[in-house]
């Protein structure tokens, strides 16, 4: 597995080469085979020092034990996102303690504003305000440059052309609300340009 993800990394295919590694798939609880998955990732990323996505399962614990498995394999929590946080951990004492293992807290369901969650209905989807207000914890916390958003676009429906919000919804809808809720441009041009940036970089 990780001889793959290294030929995709120095090799690519037909000329074209990948950036990351991931998104990292794993389930609640973590499989066997999405543990190997873990594993050859973070054996990859230790010797070429590439950056890391992982998709934690639909459970509070999940974000902690898929990084928790990453690390002792060698795998780095500094150029590593856990994704969908938005819909994973919402107790904030709990995503406090998370975030002291020194990832990347990516928010990217901005623009699913749905009571309903289809896959866990267990969970109550936040609304984009809560996710907001979720970050700004954050950044009082002081994990400025922790932070990632994006929008998860994966259906046709939540695109400009078939009535969606489209990929502007974050600049055209979301900073706004962001700095009338007292997160400065400073903080908001960490989280969409810094961040990023630093998180894409190769470390080695």
């Amino acid at each position: 597995m990780a001889d793959y993800m290294r030929q995709d990394l120095t090799d690519g295919v037909g000329g074209i080469k990948c950036g990351i590694i991931g998104e990292v798939g794993t389930a609640w609880p973590i499989t066997d085979f999405e543990c190997r998955s873990l594993r050859a990732s973070a054996a990859v990323q230790d010797e070429l020092g590439c950056p890391v996505i992982i998709h934690p399962g639909r459970h509070p614990n999940a974000p902690g034990e898929a990084m928790r498995i990453l690390l002792e394999a060698g795998g780095k929590a500094r150029h590593t996102v856990m994704s969908h946080l938005d819909r994973t951990i919402f107790d904030k004492d709990c995503l406090l303690e998370f975030a002291k293992i020194g990832c990347y807290l990516e928010y990217d369901l901005f623009g699913v504003e749905v009571s309903h969650y289809q896959l866990t209905e267990s969970i109550d989807m936040p609304s984009d305000a809560q996710r907001i207000q979720t970050i700004k914890h954050l950044l009082n916390e002081g994990c400025l440059k922790q932070i990632l958003i994006s929008h998860d676009i994966h259906t046709k429906h939540r695109l400009m052309k078939y009535g969606g919000h489209g990929y502007s919804h974050i600049l055209l809808n979301i900073v706004p609300k962001m700095l009338k809720r007292g997160i400065t441009q400073h903080q908001v041009d960490t989280i969409l340009k810094q961040n990023p940036q630093t998180w894409l970089q190769f470390f080695k």
